[in-house]
């Protein structure tokens, strides 16, 4: 069984194993498949789009890079609480406050998150956790009191 040793078989069966899994979501799932579909096309888009970049970055890059690990956790922190904040507060869209409330949450965490940073040199990834959960609870929290209205459950996707 040696030809079942290699990383690239063990890359197709898991590759094999999510299109399955993919396939049978499609068929099992309530509403448009033209929208999962959709979806599904922009995920990979986004996957693709940040491998061809990871892998264009550690082939073409420098050495060193011209800004510190602490900052590109900072940016991804940022895109993880507001982009989950935002898709839960779909709904809401159409409502300027939702984005004033937005916009006074990005100036706070941008202000917060870089006096933090300025004066620590590494954060461990484990704190961002917590924070993380908090930020995006405080932001809902604000979102629904600023728009006088409840957000509905988020469905299972």
């Amino acid at each position: 069984m040696e030809w079942f040793t290699p990383p690239l078989v063990w890359f197709w069966t898991v590759f094999v194993a999510l299109i399955c899994w993919c396939v049978h979501r499609f068929l099992t799932r309530p509403g448009s498949r033209i929208a999962a579909i959709k979806d599904w096309l922009a995920y990979v888009a986004i996957g693709i789009a940040l491998v061809v970049g990871i892998v264009l970055l550690a082939a073409y890059g420098p050495d060193k890079l011209p800004i510190e690990p602490k900052w590109i956790g900072f940016a991804f922190n940022a895109l993880f609480v507001f982009g989950y904040t935002l898709k839960v507060a779909r709904p809401l869209w159409a409502k300027p406050k939702l984005w004033a409330v937005v916009a006074g949450a990005v100036l706070l965490h941008a202000i917060v998150g870089f006096s933090v940073l300025v004066r620590v040199g590494r954060i461990p990834l484990v704190w961002y956790v917590p924070v993380d959960m908090a930020e995006i609870w405080a932001a809902l929290i604000a979102i629904q009191a600023a728009c006088r209205t409840t957000l509905p459950p988020m469905q299972e996707s």
